[in-house]
């Protein structure tokens, strides 16, 4: 039986994962500080550790024996600017967690860490669209620069200690379990605030874009991450292969609710990159993994659930 941790396993993605690894047979081990999941509960024959990276014991005895470490904690992710604000402290909180995380799975001899970056901030303002895994990383917030320094640790560890990983780079996944009170995850934010008839913020004038997608295609491919056999491929960006504007996204919400919005615009951010669009060949060509739930299913999905759990 194939053995996993999953590093913030009670988190919006984390649950999800948790749950398709148990129903795939997989022997699953969770570190987190929350015991259960927001808005779900963790499957009975789960392991579970409660604290954090920085307690270096407690992380020797979770990672001992894994066949794969799935990494998806990350402490400010709920708003990018918070990291902008205190970039010391997002680099404490994140980084050198994650540092003592990468060092455990090398002294234990992990199968294989899996990481999950950021398709929407490692490149910055992009030059080219679709974005290629090779385009420049010039990451234009704290977030980003952060993730980008955890792919490059994972490179050195694997030049210098032969640590087997993957990167992956999502853009903008959405669905069951996200938050609708959080200030990200504009999926979840725009039908609860729809249906609550309550206004939505919209950061410029609505033509940022993004290539949102499900969640359970997120979760196949980091199990994916996790099994296949690599080569030099390690890093791969996923994405819904359609690039949706903030404004066409309250349109397809306003369908799927059978409401209308009431949008109030602000200044842009200087922080937001305008275009998000990954070229996800890679991951079809090396995992065999592309996006499978068109977007207005997955938002008819995301609202069945949250009409049952949340309104």
């Amino acid at each position: 039986m194939s053995r996993a941790l999953v590093v913030g396993g009670n988190g919006f993605i984390g649950a999800h994962l948790v749950q398709k690894l148990v129903d795939s047979g997989w022997d699953v081990t969770v570190l987190h500080k929350y015991e259960q999941p927001r808005y779900s509960k963790m499957p009975e024959s789960v392991c579970f550790f409660r604290g954090d990276l920085t307690q270096e014991s407690l992380l020797a005895e979770a990672v001992k024996g894994q066949s794969v470490v799935f990494h998806l904690l990350w402490t400010t992710t709920a708003i990018h600017e918070v990291a902008n604000r205190d970039p010391v402290a997002d680099v404490q909180a994140n980084l050198v967690p994650t540092i003592h995380l990468i060092e455990a799975c090398r002294a234990a001899g992990v199968g294989r860490l899996v990481f999950t970056s950021s398709g929407g901030t490692v490149y910055g303002r992009t030059q080219t669209i679709p974005i290629h895994e090779d385009h420049p990383n010039n990451p234009v917030n704290a977030y980003g620069v952060s993730k980008l320094a955890v792919e490059k640790y994972l490179q050195m560890f694997n030049h210098l200690h032969d640590l087997d990983f993957a990167i992956l780079r999502p853009s903008v996944p959405y669905g069951p379990y996200q938050n609708p009170l959080a200030r990200q995850g504009a999926v979840a934010v725009f039908l609860y605030r729809i249906a609550k008839e309550l206004p939505l913020t919209i950061w410029g004038d609505g033509s940022v874009t993004r290539d949102y997608f499900y969640i359970s295609d997120l979760v196949d491919a980091l199990i994916l991450a996790g099994t296949k056999t690599l080569n030099n491929q390690r890093i791969f960006n996923l994405g819904g292969a359609e690039e949706v504007s903030l404004n066409h996204l309250i349109t397809l919400v306003e369908e799927t609710v059978g409401r209308k919005a009431a949008v109030a615009f602000r200044s842009a951010r200087d922080f937001d990159a305008p275009r998000v669009l990954l070229d996800t060949h890679r991951a079809e060509t090396v995992l065999g993994w592309q996006p499978k739930v068109p977007m207005k299913d997955g938002l008819a999905k995301t609202w069945k659930w949250m009409q049952k759990t949340i309104l």
